[in-house]
């Protein structure tokens, strides 16, 4: 602004054209420090502007000397890392980086190729280590700064911290992969049932490409086979906002069915409202035909078992009826040439007529045995209690006869089962104990149970002969007789009788056994469908 000096002789009064101009200038002047005000105003507002979105687009600033050494940090980079700014002073990046996960060495190198170059740079990204000793992924953009000279004066640019981003999108990637992977057909469809995703299964599964599945409707594996109704009531589930489950008879591109269990439902944005549906489906094929595979040999076992049990019981009573007539033409004949008849013929026609006899009640025995959870009475709720005092009126007889003592602990429970057949597993363990009893020693049963949480433990101890170690296994098998005929009479189809009783009911049975000291029968009943305990007395 040019200054013009006033003579103080020019001013000769009020109004002359000098005064006229001082105050021109004055008001000037003052105009002008009004207008660089309101501009260092604008200025200042216009860096806070600029430093608030710059603070919004990275954590922290920074800059460095020419030879690349850090010369000054802002406050984001400790309030982000929890390093002081000052121990990274002096230093250059790559002086500082976390060596446990650091980056390819080419990286480094292209990187300070281009500052070399004066290049500016972004989002250049490496390890660095925070104050907690964890590591961050850092990512620098930086440009170079030139005085006014255009010397070079170093490099200014910003940091931020992107663990957490880089760590979300590592589990993003790694769910993907998951789905991509997964072992089921996983299928995502629009509202409208196009098909907008598959994943590498449901390429394998049905034979139609990504390409050729995309935009078109899951229609395209109907194989019409499926049971009427079946899309009508997913549909309605669906609609609904609900799941629908269920098997589906598909065809593949090559005109192959295939089942498929399929769970379907609907997916909602972050607003609550259904935009897709998601598919789910597992191929059961081979599920399928084993199932089918199964059915036809259960229903085999069943005919098979229907023959079996229908010759057993043709067998028992056509065999049974020549077996009577043997033995009692061989007792008429022992009667009537009873005068004329020597000692060891006695003997002879008296082993013929306990063969006879052994025979008639082994294919009992066996007949019994066959029939065993095929021909049963109604299963109710049978009170153990009373079921062994059925069994022990049987035993009377050979009760009274060893004098045997049978004494029951506690209270036996209320099982879901068959009378009549409860009774019977008694009874044999019972008379097995009585059978097998020490000589010398009058047999002495202990009858008692225990609450096993899911299942009744009942338990038939003896003091009887025991059971060597090796033979505990085979003790439950049919005609296995582990003592000879001669020291104990039976047809060695008790304990194997029992055995199935047990499994009939959906238990199981074992022995536990000592030679010479006695052996302990027990066998477990589930408590599903108990009904109440009642009173033993």
């Amino acid at each position: 602004m040019e200054k013009r000096v006033v003579e103080v002789g020019d001013l000769s009064g009020p109004g002359s054209e000098a005064e006229e101009t001082a105050v021109a200038t004055r008001a000037a002047m003052e105009a002008e420090i009004v207008r660089l005000t309101a501009e260092c105003r604008s200025l200042r507002d216009a860096e806070t502007r600029s430093r608030e979105f710059a603070a919004t687009a990275a954590d922290w600033f920074w800059e460095t000397n020419p030879a690349y050494h850090v010369i000054w940090l802002s406050d984001g980079f400790e309030n982000t890392t929890g390093l002081s700014p000052a121990s990274l002073l002096g230093r250059r990046p790559w002086d500082f980086a976390c060596e446990a996960m650091e980056i390819d060495s080419n990286l480094w190198q292209e990187h300070v190729a281009v500052l070399a170059a004066r290049q500016p740079f972004r989002d250049f990204k490496y390890w660095q280590q925070d104050s907690s000793g964890h590591a961050r992924w850092i990512k620098v953009s930086g440009a170079p700064r030139f005085a006014a000279d255009g010397s070079f004066s170093g490099y200014y640019g910003v940091g931020a911290d992107i663990t957490s981003a880089v760590s979300s999108a590592h589990r993003m990637h790694m769910l993907s992969r998951a789905v991509e992977q997964c072992p089921a057909s996983i299928v995502i469809t629009d509202l409208d049932g196009e098909i907008q995703y598959v994943n590498l299964k449901f390429i394998q599964v049905t034979g139609y490409s990504a390409i050729e599945a995309m935009g078109r409707n899951p229609r395209i594996l109907n194989s019409g086979l499926n049971p009427p109704g079946t899309f009508e009531e997913m549909w309605q589930a669906l609609s609904s906002g609900r799941k629908w489950e269920g098997e589906l008879i598909n065809r593949r591109k090559s005109g192959e069915l295939y089942w498929e269990y399929a769970s379907i439902q609907p997916i909602q944005n972050i607003e609550g409202i259904v935009t897709n549906y998601l598919a789910i489906k597992s191929d059961i094929t081979s599920q399928k035909h084993n199932e089918a595979r199964l059915a036809a040999l259960v229903e085999e076992l069943r005919h098979s078992n229907d023959e079996l049990e229908q010759f057993a019981y043709v067998a028992s009573h056509d065999l049974r009826q020549p077996l009577r007539m043997i033995s009692a033409y061989l007792g008429l004949l022992e009667k009537r040439l009873a005068p004329v008849l020597d000692g060891e013929t006695h003997q002879f026609l008296g082993f013929a007529l306990d063969g006879a006899k052994r025979l008639d009640r082994m294919i009992v025995d066996l007949l019994q045995y066959s029939r065993i959870g095929r021909v049963t009475t109604l299963m109710e709720s049978v009170d153990l209690g009373d079921a062994l005092r059925d069994s022990l009126r049987h035993l009377e007889v050979a009760i009274a006869e060893s004098g045997a003592e049978v004494r029951v602990e506690g209270t036996l429970p209320v099982c879901h089962g068959d009378r009549l057949e409860l009774m019977r597993l008694f009874q044999n363990l019972i008379c097995n104990a009585i059978n097998y009893a020490r000589p010398g020693h009058p047999p002495r049963v202990v009858v008692s149970n225990r609450d096993a949480g899911d299942e009744w433990v009942v338990t038939v101890e003896d003091n009887g002969i025991g059971i060597a170690q090796a033979d505990l296994g085979r003790v439950f098998g049919i005609f296995q007789r582990l003592v000879t005929r001669d020291k104990v009479d039976g047809t060695g189809i008790g304990l194997a009788v029992s055995r199935k009783i047990v499994e009939h009911h959906g238990g199981r049975i074992w022995v536990e056994s000592q030679p010479d000291v006695g052996s302990r029968f027990l066998f477990a009943l589930p408590k599903s469908g108990v009904a109440a305990s009642s009173p033993h007395d």
